[in-house]
């Protein structure tokens, strides 16, 4: 048995300055539409996961707290970048996770290797993820057998 559904999404907007490891003004305005969306979109979420935190990096993390704050349910972000092949492991072999909702903000790096890892077929994601996107989730639903139904979901703002 799987989860019923994994949404795999990419953190919003950073800055300019790339050295800024936090999200741009605009990435702090999507992190807090997404409050309302991600529930009225895919309903409660059970599980929320983030990239863990670098040097780099915290965008991951901040896109997905004020929905943590909002909903109760805290983030784990234990993995780090490279390590998705073992959540995707963790989340599909694991049964506390069977028939739950779980969120996953990522790099987009990464993405379309983590939508391999999730048992996705080749096609139904893109890849390459186009740095330019912010604002699409792949929303993987587990049914009967090992291959998920992926879909693209557009954030309307």
């Amino acid at each position: 048995m799987s989860p019923f559904q994994i949404l795999l999404m990419r953190h919003a907007e950073k800055g300019a300055d790339l050295a800024d490891p936090d999200l741009s003004e605009e990435g702090k305005a999507r992190a807090r539409q997404l409050v309302a969306y991600i529930p009225a979109t895919f309903g409660q979420l059970d599980f929320l996961f983030a990239t863990a935190q670098s040097n780099h990096s915290v965008r991951p993390i901040g896109t997905i707290k004020p929905l943590s704050e909002t909903i109760g349910v805290p983030i784990d972000a234990s993995y780090s970048d490279q390590d998705y092949g073992a959540l995707a492991q963790e989340l599909l072999s694991n049964a506390e996770y069977i028939g739950k909702k779980i969120l996953v903000c990522w790099h987009h790096g990464n993405i379309p290797s983590f939508a391999q890892a999730l048992r996705g077929t080749p096609g139904s994601y893109p890849d390459p993820w186009d740095p330019s996107v912010f604002n699409e989730i792949l929303q993987f639903v587990y049914g009967p057998g090992d291959v998920p139904t992926v879909r693209q979901v557009l954030e309307p703002f």
